[in-house]
């Protein structure tokens, strides 16, 4: 399994101003509005000695959605900052996502600070499409992104603050970091897949693009959370066969009663529970539900309609030894596990509609969203991948978040973060972007407007006063 890693970063031979970034003014680009942002954002500063270390008051690092949003935040607040982006803008975004890739969610809540309003509300963006709209949105904003620029280290100073490390010697001291990298670093594999006879091709979520990049065959696609099932439906739509070893994951209706069921769950406060509001800590622990934002509209994406679509559904993932591979018995939990999900959605949209008086229309047939008989799905427990003529395996089963770089008391042995609804115990240090940061919306695009008000106001408010000193 191969991954693609940012650049190293290229670094200018000008000598740097010793307590300033040199490309910026009081958090803004030196020289005048756009053309001044366009001529200086691809400065490089070289390396420096420990002795010479420069001082800026924030850090934001990730220039995804979340960072690029509380960047925004920042310099409308007068707080010099910069953002520091191991690769391009939308780095994530943009090596991680298939070709065929779209969002889940309708440009009418992918809304950021500051930005324009959507051309088309019910549109979901394609990949390179939103790739597009977040660097339009960076240089619009004038935001000071530095690219190419990878945070190998951030530790505590002795003087309240952190130093940054850049690479392999360039050194940023700062009063207040803002972590904003996402929990999608690092694919999560399956112990059992490295029993898998080598000679098979395994890829990952994040090095799938196209079908035809793939061996001639059959496929096994191995998840069926969101990612898992469109590409499914990615290689179906090619006239590839696919294998799809299925696990407990909820399905939504992609439109109910005549609108986006996003929309209705944004409007009836579903997205805005708190973690505190759930029945059930467990909850936060959900993978995210099947669903796609492919085709105009978008559509349902559900295990039966993907059986109609000559997919071959196939139990949990188990082991492996060699070509021969192992699933459990319990297709039936998830087809069930699924039709139950969507059933809820579709009820709490009904009692939202008719709390608020709304007059909205009957929902429209949706085949994909009819209940199927969870008893009707039989699967084999085993397959023989070279019997089967499978010759490709993805591996959809999600990411980890890596902080193996973040040097602060704030990561547990599993590899999360400690913090208070984005706040950590070190002071001066802040998360965005991660799934139930403070609420339900907190780990899709739909959050990043709260969630960066709610940290920029606290950056803010941390006050001059905490301004690192410059080493000596």
């Amino acid at each position: 399994m191969k991954r693609g890693g940012p650049t190293t970063p290229q670094r200018s031979r000008a000598r740097a101003r010793p307590n300033l970034l040199p490309w910026f003014r009081d958090g803004r680009p030196k020289g005048e509005g756009l053309a001044g942002f366009e001529r200086h954002r691809q400065l490089r500063p070289k390396a420096i000695a420990s002795h010479d270390v420069r001082v800026i008051d924030t850090v934001i690092i990730g220039a995804g959605h979340a960072g690029l949003a509380v960047s925004k935040r920042l310099v409308d607040a007068g707080i010099d900052h910069v953002v520091l982006e191991r690769g391009d803008i939308a780095e994530t975004w943009r090596t991680q996502r298939w070709d065929s890739f779209a969002l889940n969610t309708p440009s009418a809540v992918n809304r950021l600070p500051g930005g324009p309003p959507a051309v088309d509300p019910n549109e979901f963006l394609g990949r390179d499409a939103w790739i597009a709209e977040l660097e339009t949105y960076a240089r619009q904003s004038a935001l000071p992104v530095r690219t190419r620029a990878t945070v190998t280290a951030v530790t505590a100073d002795d003087h309240g603050g952190f130093v940054v490390t850049i690479g392999d010697d360039e050194m940023v001291r700062t009063r207040s970091v803002v972590v904003a990298t996402g929990a999608a670093n690092v694919p999560k594999v399956p112990a059992a897949a490295a029993t898998i006879d080598r000679r098979v091709e395994v890829l990952t979520t994040g090095t799938y693009r196209r079908p035809s990049q793939l061996r001639d065959g059959a496929i096994l696609v191995v998840g069926s959370a969101q990612s898992g099932g469109q590409i499914a439906e990615d290689l179906v739509d090619a006239g590839r066969e696919v294998y799809l070893a299925t696990g407990t994951v909820g399905r939504f209706p992609r439109r109910l009663r005549g609108r986006d069921t996003v929309a209705w769950l944004s409007e009836s406060g579903w997205m805005a529970q708190r973690p505190e509001d759930l029945p059930d800590p467990a909850m936060m622990r959900a993978v995210q539900p099947l669903i796609s934002g492919v085709g105009p509209r978008g559509h349902t994406l559900s295990l039966q309609g993907l059986a109609r679509r000559g997919v071959t559904l196939l139990g949990h993932f188990e082991s492996a030894d060699g070509y021969r591979l192992r699933f459990a018995a319990d297709l039936a939990q998830h087809v069930r596990f699924g039709d139950e999900i969507a059933a809820r959605i579709r009820q709490h949209v009904d009692d939202h509609i008719a709390r608020r008086g709304i007059a909205a229309p009957p929902s429209e047939p949706d085949p994909a969203d009819e209940p199927a008989d969870p008893e009707t799905f039989r699967s084999p427990t085993e397959l023989d991948l070279a019997d089967r003529g499978v010759r490709s395996v993805i591996l959809t089963t999600g990411f980890r978040a890596d902080y193996s770089w973040l040097r602060l008391p704030v990561v547990r042995s599993d590899g999360s973060v400690v913090h208070e609804q984005g706040r950590a115990p070190v002071d001066g240090l802040w998360f965005v972007g991660l799934l139930w940061l403070r609420m339900r919306k907190s780990g899709i695009i739909l959050g990043a407007m709260d969630d960066s008000a709610h940290v920029a106001a606290q950056v803010a408010a941390r006050g001059v006063s905490h301004r690192p000193r410059a080493a000596t």
